[in-house]
């Protein structure tokens, strides 16, 4: 009997010494781990706000939420919601030097909810050069001696309205290696997709494990569909969102801390090691149902033969204040500074919005030096009626961009800045 107590005693004492074992190790953790810094506040951008009598953008592919929560001539409130981050998320494509992959995340660390929208690689910007797509921007500015990363994040803010707090960019080794070093992926490929016209990518429909190679040619496969880099954005969105149900499930990411190592070694980052544990851990504490990706409402244009997206403005607003806005005030036109479509015609917001509108079909534009105050009015003239007696129309010109306004130079003047 006495035996058999001690084999008790000896038992409980070892199963005493694991629980505080593992009571200080998670307890050492939550120490160890830390939310990152918050953004400076927004800046409002110069620039005449309107607001047109109707809504014509429809968003593309992703759903899209509900309500602009626009106001005309609002002032921005610098407080923001409580344990809200905002996260820019950047696939460097080692092979093109381009950032074919572009995502705003806001996590929610009080209602337990992540939020992230994508931004088609093409997005027109404001930049002074032949191509003028948010995609090549990171290398751009890194080629002429500049900061990659802050040219990017200032080109994001000018479409969000409000600077990121964190940014990540991610290339393809350490894509692979985080998610080899998780076992793998399990995911339901839609399609037979082959392409061979650089790392080849091969993979056969059905659900599957895909490892780190695998995985990776599935992000990056575009040429295929139909859709292009709209199609491949979608894939992106259902393999993330497949990869979080799974960690969910597992209630756990595995091997997280070699994941958390291979990824804080290799990214351009201002995440801490520290600062990724702390939104893994926020990360478990979502539901699957709160995890949500969208894309940006777009318009796809050629222009001059080359592949152009036009944000949407409105849907896009709304998109914005509903789902990555950290703020408390709704994010209003006149913070922003893009380019964008309406009724044909191509149309500024922000430090452009005083030039006027440039047509397609190589319209009007004031002079640079003209005194005349632009109102804005022009944005919503009706189109002039063809006289009825006409034999035919006249073939409409080759699409062109506008010419840009000149600006102060910067640190990196290849760009158009405010």
């Amino acid at each position: 009997m006495d035996k058999k107590r001690r084999a008790v005693r000896i038992i409980l004492t070892a199963l005493g010494a694991a629980a505080v074992l593992a009571i200080t190790a998670v307890s050492v953790y939550m120490l160890w781990e830390k939310p990152p810094a918050t953004a400076a506040e927004p800046e409002k951008l110069g620039g005449t706000l309107h607001t047109p009598d109707e809504q014509t953008s429809t968003p593309q592919q992703s759903p899209s939420p509900s309500g602009s929560g626009m106001e005309r001539g609002t002032a921005f409130s610098t407080s923001r919601q409580d344990g809200v981050y905002t996260i820019l998320l950047v696939g460097n494509d080692d092979g093109t030097g381009n950032t074919d992959t572009i995502m705003v995340a806001k996590l929610d660390t009080v209602r337990h909810t992540l939020n992230a929208v994508s931004i088609p690689r093409d997005t027109l910007i404001n930049v002074d050069t032949p191509v003028r797509k948010i995609n090549s921007v990171y290398w751009g500015a890194r080629n002429n001696g500049n900061d990659g990363i802050e040219a990017l994040r200032r080109h994001v803010r000018k479409l969000t309205g409000f600077d990121v707090d964190c940014y990540a960019v991610l290339d393809l080794t350490a894509f692979i290696e985080a998610v080899d070093a998780m076992g793998g992926i399990w995911y339901d490929v839609p399609e037979r997709l082959y392409y061979d016209g650089g790392p080849v990518i091969d993979l056969e429909p059905g659900y599957q494990l895909l490892d780190g190679e695998q995985a990776m040619g599935l992000v990056r496969f575009r040429y295929g569909y139909m859709n292009g880099d709209l199609d491949r954005i979608n894939v992106q969105h259902d393999f993330l969102k497949a990869a979080a149900e799974q960690f969910l499930s597992q209630g756990s990411i595995p091997n997280a801390s070699k994941v958390i190592s291979i990824l804080a070694g290799s990214m351009d980052t201002n995440l801490t090691a520290a600062n990724m544990a702390y939104f893994a851990r926020q990360l478990m504490m979502c539901s699957s149902e709160d995890i949500n990706f969208y894309t940006a409402p777009n318009t796809p244009m050629t222009v001059q033969n080359l592949s152009y997206t036009f944000l949407d403005l409105y849907d896009w607003l709304a998109m914005v204040n509903d789902c990555i806005n950290p703020y408390s005030t709704p994010v209003t036109e006149g913070m922003l500074d893009l380019v964008y479509l309406y009724n044909g015609s191509v149309c500024c917001t922000g430090v452009l919005n005083g030039v006027g509108y440039f047509s397609m079909g190589g319209g009007k534009a004031p002079a640079e030096d003209s005194e005349d105050e632009y109102t804005g009015d022009d944005y919503y003239e009706e189109p002039e009626e063809e006289p009825a007696e006409e034999p035919e129309e006249e073939p409409e010109p080759e699409p062109t961009l506008p010419p840009l306004p000149s600006s102060t130079p910067s640190n990196d003047d290849w760009l158009i800045t405010t």
